[in-house]
Formats: structure tokens, C-alpha cells, sequence
């Protein structure tokens, strides 16, 4: 029903599109184009062959070629508002896990908004069929949705009673992952078992803002999967000294069998789902079953 109803919501945007360009979001005013704040949604945007893009965000990571010389809006975690305004984009997609923070900005701004779930690859493709909806591109959205289904379907059913802690990583700490966030997510597809599963009290991204570090020590996983949330090289680095100077980290018996594995971003890891999540399942399926 969630789904039909947003559906619903969706073809009524889709009715006031005009040739080849966006809904238009902002009445009277003239808005054009689309903006986000996310390089996810930009690869998807550029899979969804959209021309319309008038903001990118701020990264040391490869956007889409086509999105180069887009004029930037800010950090991911935090766009200008004035910027935005300036562009004035007819709506501005933005990941669900910023909602919290910055929706109260957005809407005193009057920026139209479509917060995309980017923490659970299902309902990443549900709304990417939404945008595709919002941008006209229905089709290009119903391919991905199709390719994302064909491949679930066909994906070998193991699972195992190994267990996984997901620590994501930066410079200088770490935090806990648990099933509920997208490298999680990916675990449970892949079929192992998460020691933090769903329900637990996180930052709406599905990570433990200030895990006990007595809990995590009793978790005592077989495997520990370390993903950065920025700075990748420094983060890896971090953790890597833990592992050799730490007593609760020394003691953990994933780091006394060798099994703790580092997952990059050019394997499809990170913060959120994005369109190279078929290569970090594939990743992750020796590592839990062996070749």
C-alpha cells in the first residue's frame, strides 16, 4: 500500500511535467531543472540520461562526465540554502538521512524537496522509479527497477550463521553499522547475521552514534567489515592501528583469524546505496562462503 500510494503521488507530479524537462514544483515561480546534494543521486540521475541537472554537490569523488561543470551547492552533508536559492532548481533530491537535520531549513527556504532513501537498496529502486516519474523518464527508471528484480530473483539463496560486525570508519574513531544501514543491508542480502541488527537507536542512517565499547568488545564477531565514511586511505589507516595497539581490538577473534576486510568504494562500499551495490554483494559473497 506505502508503495502504491507513493506511486499515486509520483503520477501526479509526472502530469504536470513539460517536454523533455521536470515537474514544475514552485507555482509562479520559475524553477528549472534538478539538484542534488548526494553523488549517488547524480549516478543515478546520469543512468537515468537526465540533461536537467543544475546543482552537484561538493566531492573529491568522479561525478558523472556529463554533471563536470554543474555548478556545485555545497558538502553532501550540508548544501548552501543560498546557493540553492539561486539555482532554484525545480526540486532538489536529497538522501532520507539528512531529513532530520536539514528539512527545517528547506522548508523555511521554500526548497522543494524528494528525500530518497539511499539506506536500503529495495527502497532505493522504489524511488528511483519515483524520480523517474518526476523527470520523465519513466522508462529508463522502470529498466533499472526491472534489472534490480531479475537480479534478486536470480541471486543464490545461502546463508550461514557466521557473524558480521559492519564498522564504519573515519579518521580518527569508528562507529557500529548495523542491519539497518546500507553496508547492513548488504549482509543480510548476502546472508549472514549481523550482531546489531534492526531496531536499535541510531542516527536515522542506521548507524550507533556512541556504541559502548564494552558491547561491542562481548559481540565478538567472526567478521569484522570496515567501511569509511570519508577519507577512505586515513580511515582504513585508523582502524589498521587499532588492530595492532588496542586491547579491546587485539582480543577480538576476527582480528586474531585475519578476518578483518576493508571495503572500498571502488567495490560499491560506502555510506549509501548506490547503482555499484551488485558489485559489493559480489564482493561480499566469498568472504562469508568461500570461493
Amino acid at each position: 500500500m506505502k508503495k502504491f500510494l507513493s506511486l499515486i503521488s509520483a503520477a501526479i507530479i509526472a502530469a504536470a511535467i513539460f517536454s523533455g524537462g521536470c515537474a514544475l514544483f514552485n507555482g509562479d515561480e520559475e524553477g528549472h531543472g534538478v539538484a542534488t546534494c548526494s553523488v549517488a543521486i547524480c549516478e543515478i540521475l546520469d543512468a537515468l540520461d537526465c540533461e536537467e541537472v543544475v546543482g552537484v554537490p561538493v566531492t573529491d569523488d568522479t561525478l558523472p562526465e556529463r554533471y563536470q561543470d554543474i555548478k556545485t551547492i555545497g558538502a553532501p552533508m550540508g548544501p548552501d540554502i543560498e546557493i540553492v536559492k539561486l539555482i532554484n532548481p525545480e526540486i532538489l533530491l536529497v538522501p532520507k538521512t539528512l531529513q532530520a537535520s536539514l528539512n527545517a531549513q528547506f522548508a523555511a527556504a521554500k526548497i522543494n524537496v524528494k528525500y530518497i532513501d539511499l539506506s536500503d537498496i529495495e527502497q532505493m529502486y522504489e524511488d528511483i522509479l519515483e524520480i523517474g516519474q518526476i523527470i520523465g523518464k519513466q522508462t529508463e527508471a522502470q529498466s533499472l527497477y526491472n534489472n534490480y528484480t531479475q537480479y534478486i530473483e536470480n541471486y543464490p539463496r545461502f546463508e550461514t550463521q557466521t557473524t558480521v560486525m559492519t564498522v564504519m570508519a573515519f579518521a580518527n574513531t569508528f562507529t557500529i553499522a548495523t542491519e539497518e544501514s546500507y553496508v547492513g543491508n548488504l549482509v543480510k542480502i548476502a546472508g549472514a547475521k549481523n550482531v546489531y541488527g534492526s531496531g536499535l537507536v541510531t542516527d536515522g542512517t542506521g548507524v550507533i552514534t556512541n556504541p559502548s565499547l564494552e558491547d561491542v568488545a562481548q559481540k565478538d564477531p567472526d567478521i569484522i567489515l570496515v567501511f569509511a565514511h570519508f577519507n577512505e586511505e586515513n580511515a582504513f589507516k585508523y582502524i589498521q592501528d587499532l588492530t595492532k595497539s588496542d586491547a579491546v581490538w587485539k582480543n577480538f577473534r576476527a582480528v586474531q583469524s585475519g578476518e578483518v576486510y576493508y571495503l572500498s568504494t571502488n567495490n560499491g562500499f560506502g555510506v549509501s546505496a548506490n547503482l555499484e551495490w551488485t558489485t559489493a554483494l559480489e564482493t561480499l559473497r566469498p568472504i562469508f562462503f568461500g570461493e
